[in-house]
C-alpha cells in the first residue's frame, strides 16, 4: 500500500514538473519568436491577417443588420474574448482589429499546439500514463482507453497544456480515489 502510494505520488510529481518544464520551454520559444518577428518585420503579415479577419467578420456581421444591438454585441464580445483572452469588459459596438491582436492570438494558439506536441513526446518517451489512475466507474464502454498508447497521448496532451490543467486533473484523480475509498469502506 505504501509503495503504491509513493509510486503514484512520484508519478504525479513528475507529471507536474514536466508540465512546468514545458511551460518554461514555451516561454523561451516565444521570446525567440518575438526577437525573430521584430528583426524580420513580420508585422506586415499580421496586419494582412487582421484585415482579412476583419473583412470576414464584417461580412458575417451583415446578418446582424436587422437584429438588436444587444445580439450583435454578444458576437463582438466573443471575438474580443478570443483575441484578447479575457472575459467581458468590452462595451464598444465597432469591430476594431489590429495586427498585434491577431499576432497575440496566433502566437497563443501556436504555443498551445507546440506545448501539446512536446507533452505527448515526453509522455511517450518516458512512458507516463496517469490516466489509468482515474479508473472510471465499471460499466462504461471505454475500450479506447484500454490502449496504453492512447492514455499516454492523453497524459501528454495534459502535460503540454501546462501546470494548471495538470493540477486540476491530479486534484480530480485524488478526489475520485477518496470517494471510491469512502464508498468501499476505507483505503485499499
Amino acid at each position: 500500500m505504501v509503495d503504491a502510494l509513493s509510486d503514484i505520488t512520484i508519478l504525479l510529481a513528475l507529471t507536474l514538473a514536466l508540465a512546468l518544464l514545458v511551460e518554461r520551454f514555451l516561454e523561451i520559444l516565444k521570446s525567440g519568436y518575438d526577437v525573430v518577428d521584430s528583426r524580420l518585420n513580420w508585422y506586415h503579415f499580421w496586419t494582412r491577417r487582421a484585415k482579412a479577419i476583419q473583412d470576414r467578420v464584417e461580412r458575417r456581421m451583415r446578418v446582424f443588420e436587422y437584429v438588436s444591438p444587444d445580439v450583435a454585441q454578444s458576437v463582438l464580445n466573443r471575438v474580443y474574448d478570443l483575441l484578447l483572452n479575457n472575459r467581458g469588459g468590452y462595451s464598444g459596438t465597432a469591430l476594431v482589429l489590429s495586427g498585434d491582436l491577431v499576432r497575440a492570438a496566433g502566437v497563443r494558439l501556436g504555443c498551445k499546439v507546440v506545448g501539446m506536441a512536446a507533452g505527448v513526446a515526453l509522455a511517450l518517451w518516458l512512458k507516463i500514463d496517469f490516466i489509468h489512475l482515474w479508473q472510471p466507474p465499471a460499466g462504461l464502454p471505454l475500450d479506447l482507453w484500454a490502449s496504453p498508447t492512447v492514455t499516454m497521448v492523453a497524459s501528454g496532451i495534459a502535460i503540454g497544456l501546462g501546470s494548471g490543467p495538470v493540477h486540476k486533473i491530479i486534484t480530480t484523480i485524488e478526489r475520485k480515489r477518496a470517494e471510491r475509498e469512502q464508498a468501499n469502506g476505507g483505503p485499499q
